[in-house]
C-alpha cells in the first residue's frame, strides 16, 4: 500500500478546504469552538469550592470525579452515538452538561456538588467522539486531516480565550462564570439541533447489519497498539501541567517562565499548526502519528536538563512540533482506521478516552516520582514517548479510506 497520496488525490491548502467544505462541518467547527471558549468547570472548580469553604482535599476529590466523568463520557459515546446517532448525541450532552454545570453554581450540599460534577464530565465529554464521528461522515477522507486541524484550531483559541474570560467573570461572581458555561454548552446544543444533519451512524438500525461493539474494536491488535500509544503521549504531556511548573520552581526560575512556555506553546499551534498541516496531511500517517509522539517525549525531557532558560524554551520548541505533525492525524485517524462506518464511532471513543485516561493519571505519577527525585520524571517522559514512537510505528496503518 502506497503511504503518499497521488497528488490529483492529495488534499488541497487550508483555504481551499474550508471554502468547499459543507455549510453543517462549518457549523459543527463553531459549535465546537463555542463550547471550549465557555467551559471554565474544569480550569476554576478547586478555586471555586475552596472559596466557599471547602477543603483543598476536598476540592481535588471533585475535581477528580469530574475527571473520572469525563472518561466514562468519552468511552460510553462510542456505543450512544452509534445507537442514537451524532446528532442526538451532541445535543443531549450539550444540553445536559449546561444543566449540570449550573447546577454546580447553586448546590449547597457537598454530595449533590460532587455528583453535579460527575455528571458535567461525563456530559460534556461525550459530544467530543460524536462530533468527530459526523465531522468524518460528513468531510472527503482526503481533506479530514486539514479538516481536524481546523477544529484544533477553534479548541485551542477557546483553550486561550477561556481562562482569560473566566478570570472576568468570576471577578463578578462565581455564579455567573458557570451560568455562563453552561449558556455557551445549551447554545451549542440548540446549533446541533437545528443546524446539523439527521443521520444515523452506518445505518446501524438496518435488521440485517451485524452488531458492533467495543470488542471489535480490541480485536484490531494493530489498534490496540495505538490506543495504548495514544494513552502513553497523554500520559507524558500532562506532565507540563502537573510537574514542569514544580521543576522551574525548584531550579529558582521565576513563576512568569511557566506562564510563557504554556502561553508559547498555545501560540505557536495557533499560528502553525493549520500551515504545517498543509503539508504533513501529504505524509503517510504512521510518520506523522509515531514521530509527533517522539518528539512530544523528548521536548518534555529536555525540561529536566540543567542548563538554564534557554533549554526550557527548546524543550517547548521541540514539544510543541511534535504536537503540530501529529494532533491533526492523531484526531482523523480512528474514524479513517474503522473498517466500515459502523465502526466508527467505537474507533473514536477508544482513542479519546485512551487519551482522556492519560492525562487523568500522569499527574500522580508524576508528581510522585518527582517528590522522589526530580529527573526521574523527564527521564520517564523520554522512556515512554519512545514506546509511545515504537508502538505507533508499529500500529499506524495508512487507511485505505484516506487514499481513495
Amino acid at each position: 500500500m502506497s503511504g503518499t497520496r497521488a497528488p490529483e488525490e492529495a488534499a488541497d491548502g487550508v483555504w481551499s478546504t474550508l471554502r468547499d467544505l459543507p455549510p453543517s462541518v462549518i457549523t459543527l467547527l463553531v459549535g465546537i469552538a463555542l463550547s471550549r471558549t465557555g467551559t471554565f468547570i474544569a480550569v476554576f472548580l478547586t478555586l471555586y469550592l475552596t472559596a466557599r469553604g471547602h477543603t483543598p482535599a476536598s476540592a481535588g476529590l471533585a475535581l477528580t470525579v469530574f475527571g473520572v466523568g469525563s472518561i466514562v463520557g468519552s468511552f460510553a459515546s462510542g456505543t450512544v452515538t452509534a445507537w442514537w446517532g451524532a446528532r442526538q448525541v451532541i445535543v443531549g450532552s450539550m444540553l445536559l452538561s449546561g444543566l449540570a454545570v449550573l447546577g454546580v453554581a447553586f448546590a449547597e450540599d457537598y454530595r449533590l456538588l460532587v455528583a453535579l460534577a460527575f455528571a458535567a464530565g461525563l456530559f460534556g465529554q461525550m459530544y467530543r467522539p460524536a462530533a468527530a464521528a459526523m465531522m468524518a461522515a460528513l468531510t472527503p477522507p482526503q481533506r479530514l486531516v486539514m479538516v481536524s486541524a481546523a477544529a484544533r484550531l477553534g479548541l485551542n483559541v477557546g483553550a486561550a480565550l477561556g481562562p482569560m474570560l473566566g478570570v472576568w467573570l468570576l471577578t463578578h461572581s462565581f455564579a455567573l462564570m458557570f451560568v455562563v458555561n453552561a449558556l455557551t454548552h445549551l447554545a451549542f446544543g440548540l446549533i446541533a439541533l437545528f443546524l446539523l444533519p439527521n443521520a444515523r451512524e452506518g445505518q446501524e438500525s438496518s435488521d440485517e447489519a451485524p452488531a458492533v461493539s467495543y470488542r471489535d474494536v480490541f480485536k484490531d491488535s494493530k489498534y490496540v497498539l495505538v490506543i495504548v500509544a495514544m494513552f502513553l503521549t497523554g500520559f507524558i504531556e500532562s506532565q507540563y501541567q502537573a510537574v514542569l511548573p514544580l521543576q522551574i520552581l525548584s531550579e529558582g526560575h521565576p513563576a512568569w517562565l511557566y506562564g510563557t512556555i504554556v502561553t508559547l506553546n498555545g501560540a505557536i499551534v495557533i499560528l502553525f499548526e493549520l500551515p504545517v498541516t498543509r503539508y504533513t496531511q501529504r505524509l503517510p500517517m504512521r510518520t506523522t502519528i509515531a514521530f509527533g509522539s517522539l518528539f512530544i517525549g523528548a521536548g518534555l525531557a529536555l525540561f529536566g536538563v540543567p542548563a538554564g532558560i534557554w533549554v526550557c524554551f527548546a524543550g517547548v520548541l521541540v514539544w510543541t512540533f511534535g504536537e503540530i505533525i501529529s494532533a491533526p492525524s492523531v484526531v482523523a485517524y480512528p474514524a479513517l482506521a474503522a473498517p466500515t462506518d459502523r465502526h466508527r464511532s467505537r474507533y473514536i471513543g477508544a482513542i479519546t478516552t485512551a487519551q482522556i485516561g492519560g492525562y487523568a493519571l500522569g499527574p500522580a505519577v508524576g508528581t510522585y516520582l518527582f517528590q522522589i527525585e526530580h529527573s526521574f520524571v523527564w527521564i520517564m517522559c523520554a522512556a515512554v514517548g519512545l514506546v509511545a514512537f515504537l508502538a505507533m510505528w508499529r500500529g499506524v496503518r495508512e487507511p485505505e479510506q484516506a487514499l481513495a
